[in-house]
């Protein structure tokens, strides 16, 4: 990976930490934060080597939240697999495409690592409110973030700079 793909990974995984600590809203630690590092490589088609990018996200993810390390790495990989597959058959990246890519990635990493749980004899600890709640929140930060992209600030300022030169 780059540098300027693995830094703001970190911080986001980082961040994501945060938002599950003691003190902050119980509801902020179901936002899964990195699918939008998924979704913005399937709906971007910029890298095609993403999949093994999001194995070693999962692997990240497993190290900072989970007491094994494997099921996070399968997850990830999964959903990134299943995000490009459905990118092929979708030419809208509205932000609304976003949000829904968000809710299927964030449904796919839940469920496939919850599953990869089971052999390792671990609880399978998923409940069916926990789940949507998750869904819905991730899928609403990634359009926030797919709307953000829309406005491309940086080439707003451009325009606004250039005829203030003027």
């Amino acid at each position: 990976m780059q540098l300027k793909i693995v830094l703001p990974v970190v911080l986001t995984l980082l961040a994501q930490r945060m938002l599950g600590l003691p003190g902050m809203p119980s509801w902020t630690a179901e936002v899964l934060l990195p699918v939008v590092w998924i979704v913005a490589a399937a709906l971007l088609q910029k890298e095609r080597g993403w999949p093994y990018h999001a194995l070693v996200l999962g692997l990240a993810w497993d190290v900072l939240f989970e007491p094994v390390i494997g099921p996070g790495g399968i997850a990830w990989s999964a959903a990134c697999l299943v995000l490009y597959a459905l990118a092929g058959f979708v030419a809208d990246r509205s932000p609304k495409m976003w949000a829904g890519f968000g809710a299927v990635g964030a449904a796919i990493v839940t469920l496939v690592h919850s599953a990869a749980l089971i052999p390792l004899g671990l609880p399978f600890s998923l409940t069916l409110g926990h789940w949507v709640r998750m869904v819905i929140f991730t899928g609403l930060w990634c359009g926030l973030v797919g709307a953000t992209l829309r406005l491309d600030l940086p080439s707003q300022w451009r325009t606004y700079r250039s005829r203030k030169l003027r």
